[in-house]
């Protein structure tokens, strides 16, 4: 008993690729979404330059960046604060980077100190005050940020 062959039809075995377009659409658009996500997170700025300056190589999994730019302006995850020095700015500022330290926890529950990192990236053009009232906000007995890091560029040696 010998079996029979069956023909295949060629043109029957075409792949409907209809379903792997959509999801080659759907990842692409999700790529663009998580870039510009990731963007928000840093502004344009002039850092100013420190002759030994670290290259931020590991960066701890709590951090909080921090951006002033060259009018004092304080940025924070893509939301403009404004110049610290306004009083809406200030408080607004205040109960943010409290949520973003009790959000994070706190390393006594005695001494409330804040185990959130912030790396400050000041504009070299933005006044120093606006930093100075960032660091007042931070040290404030709500928010209690002891971790601080601070910005700058290398510059090439020659």
């Amino acid at each position: 008993m010998a079996k029979k062959k069956k023909k295949v039809d060629i043109e029957s075995s075409e792949m409907d690729l209809t379903s792997m377009i959509d999801v080659c659409f759907l990842l692409i658009a999700f790529f663009i979404m998580v870039t510009e996500v990731s963007k928000a997170e840093v502004v344009e700025i002039f850092l100013p330059h420190a002759s030994h300056a670290k290259e931020d190589t590991d960066p701890p999994d709590n951090r909080l960046i921090v951006n002033i730019d060259r009018k004092g302006e304080i940025h924070i995850k893509g939301q403009n604060y404004g110049k610290p020095n306004n009083k809406e700015n200030k408080q607004k500022l205040e109960i943010d980077l409290q949520a973003y330290s009790e959000e994070v926890g706190f390393e006594e529950e005695g001494a409330k100190i804040s185990k959130l990192t912030v790396l400050v990236r000041a504009d070299a053009h933005a006044e120093y005050r606006y930093v100075q009232c960032l660091m007042m906000l931070l040290s404030a007995e709500k928010v209690k940020v002891q971790k601080i890091n601070y910005s700058a560029n290398n510059p090439i040696k020659s």
